[in-house]
C-alpha cells in the first residue's frame, strides 16, 4: 500500500473502532443487567473487547507503515531536489568557465591597454587630446562580489582597483567563479549522501556513511 491507502485504511479502523466500542458499550450494560437478574451473561462483550484489541494492533502497524512511507517519500523529495539542484550546478559550471576564460582574457588584454596607455598619455595629453574618458573609474559598492571575486582570483587585486572596486577582499579570498561552484557541487553530493545514510536499508546507509567519513578525512 502506498501512504494514501495506508491512511484510507486507518481511517476506516478507526471508524470500525468506534463503532465496535459503542457495541461493547451496549454488551457491558446487557451483561451487567443479566447479571443483577442471575442470569448468565452472554460472551458478546468478552468477544468485541477482543476485536477491538485486534483492531488496534492492526492500526499500530498501518500507523508505522504509515510513517515509514511518510519518511521514505520525505527522503525521496529530499533526493529529486539535491539531483535536480547539482544537474543546474553542472549547467551553471559550463556558463562559469566561460565567465572566467572570458575575465583571463580580459585581464591579459586590460594589461596590454594599460601600458600602452601609460606610454602614451604625455604625447596625448601634449597633444590636447582630452582624457577624462579613460581616467574615469567604475564602483559598484561590492554589489557583484561573486564576480569581484573572479575578477581578483584571474587578475589580482590591481585589476578589480583599477575598475575602481572598493573592496576589503585579498587575493587570499579570491577564487574562480568555477570554483565556486564546485563548492556548491560538493555541497549537494554532501546532501545526497546524507540522504542515503539515512535510508532504512542497511547497505545503502552503510556504503554512504563511509563515503561521507572519507569526504570528511580528505578535508
Amino acid at each position: 500500500m502506498d501512504k494514501k491507502e495506508l491512511d484510507q485504511r486507518i481511517a476506516e479502523l478507526n471508524a470500525e473502532r468506534e463503532r465496535l466500542s459503542g457495541e461493547l458499550d451496549k454488551a457491558r450494560i446487557e451483561a451487567r443487567e443479566a447479571m443483577i437478574a442471575g442470569k448468565k451473561p452472554g460472551g458478546t462483550a468478552a468477544a468485541l473487547a477482543e476485536r477491538i484489541a485486534i483492531v488496534d494492533d492492526a492500526l499500530a502497524e498501518l500507523q508505522d507503515r504509515s510513517r515509514g512511507a511518510a519518511e521514505s517519500a520525505e527522503r525521496n523529495n529530499r533526493r529529486r531536489r539535491a539531483e535536480a539542484a547539482l544537474d543546474a550546478t553542472s549547467k551553471r559550471a559550463k556558463l562559469a568557465a566561460e565567465v572566467d576564460d572570458a575575465l583571463n582574457a580580459l585581464t591579459s588584454s586590460w594589461d596590454a591597454y594599460a601600458d600602452a596607455l601609460r606610454k602614451d598619455v604625455g604625447q596625448v595629453s601634449g597633444a590636447g587630446g582630452d582624457l577624462t574618458a579613460v581616467e574615469r573609474a567604475l564602483t559598484n559598492n561590492r554589489a557583484a562580489e561573486p564576480l569581484v571575486k573572479a575578477l581578483i582570483q584571474s587578475g589580482g587585486v590591481k585589476l578589480a582597483r583599477t575598475f575602481g572596486i572598493d573592496t576589503p577582499i585579498r587575493e587570499r579570498h579570491a577564487i574562480s567563479l568555477v570554483d565556486a561552484e564546485g563548492r556548491v557541487a560538493e555541497s549537494l553530493r554532501v546532501e545526497l549522501l546524507r540522504i542515503k545514510a539515512s535510508s532504512p536499508q542497511p547497505y545503502v546507509s552503510r556504503e554512504a556513511q563511509a563515503e561521507l567519513e572519507k569526504m570528511e578525512a580528505t578535508r
